[in-house]
């Protein structure tokens, strides 16, 4: 219908026509639309003139469209539908220029240092705001204060009012320096373990599961060192003060430069779940964690 009209195009005397039909008169258009009555109205006429059709009838009190008009209305309507999703859309993603993200110190060298860069080579528009914190704030995320937090299990399950996801499980492996690798290469199981020195990394998750393997295995570790400070809990293991417990992820940069070793016992070792929880759902939320879930598979492999 449209078609032979096309080179003398106006889009606003369909848009005005096609919010007059879904508004149900020029009365009510011309309240939502914020535009004048008679401009409506005449828009109406214009638009009739042009495409050589009666679009309204004007025979009855209440708003009716003609066959013609109703043909018009069925063929705009599938295309400013779209137009308005599109737009609410694009609204969206430009007005949330800002993600607050909150992640345990730890996690962050590890997960958003290479990260961060892949994502802002795709959302260069977006600020990322970063807490690092070594004690999650329930508070912040009751508060909104973070749009997405990545942690463990057993933190994220403390937290009301999120959605939550599986970023990834991690395997965990006994590790130490490499002189004290050449005592312990050998072993091969965790009862060989019995009261060599152990160093721990609090506030962690890992202590009730730890007790709970020694006190299966039969064994006690002597621990030297408690210390809550991951750079520090590495640096003490890379210096051979004794052996430490952390997952895949965390140690991978230490295994790639051999700084540290992994003492492989037969029995398996408790994983660490990995979730990401987020407040908001939008385009950009969405998109970080596909793009974050992706780039971690890709580093675990």
């Amino acid at each position: 219908m449209l078609g032979g009209y096309m080179n003398n195009f106006n889009f606003n005397l369909f848009k005005n026509f096609y919010y007059i039909v879904v508004y149900k008169g020029v009365t009510n258009a011309s309240k939502n639309l914020n535009v004048a009555q008679p401009s409506l109205s005449l828009s109406i006429k214009n638009l009739e003139l042009q495409l050589n059709k009666v679009l309204i009838n004007r025979s009855t009190k209440q708003f009716q469209l003609t066959q013609e008009g109703l043909r018009l209305f069925e063929t705009l309507q599938p295309m400013f539908e779209s137009l308005e999703k599109n737009i609410e859309c694009f609204n969206d993603q430009k007005s949330y220029t800002e993600l607050n993200i909150g992640i345990r110190y730890s996690y962050a060298k590890s997960i958003l240092l290479k990260f961060i860069q892949e994502f802002k080579n795709k959302y260069n528009n977006v600020k990322l705001n970063v807490d690092l914190y070594s004690k999650l704030s329930i508070d912040k995320v009751t508060n909104k204060e973070y749009d997405i937090v990545i942690d463990e299990e057993g933190y994220i399950h403390k937290l009301n009012d999120v959605s939550t996801e599986l970023l990834c499980e991690l395997n965990n492996y006994f590790v130490c320096g490499n002189e004290l690798f050449s005592l312990y290469q050998n072993i091969n199981s965790i009862k060989q373990l019995d009261d060599v020195p152990f160093i721990s990394y609090r506030p962690s998750l890992k202590s009730g599961k730890i007790k709970k393997m020694c006190f299966l295995n039969d064994i006690s570790f002597m621990d030297v060192i408690n210390i809550n400070e991951s750079n520090l809990y590495f640096c003490l293991l890379e210096n051979n003060f004794g052996i430490g417990l952390s997952n895949e992820l965390l140690l991978k940069e230490y295994l790639e430069h051999d700084s540290l070793q992994v003492i492989d016992v037969q029995e398996e070792i408790f994983s660490d779940k990995v979730l990401i929880a987020y407040t908001k759902t939008n385009q950009i939320v969405i998109d970080f964690i596909n793009l974050l879930k992706k780039f971690v598979d890709e580093e675990l492999q």
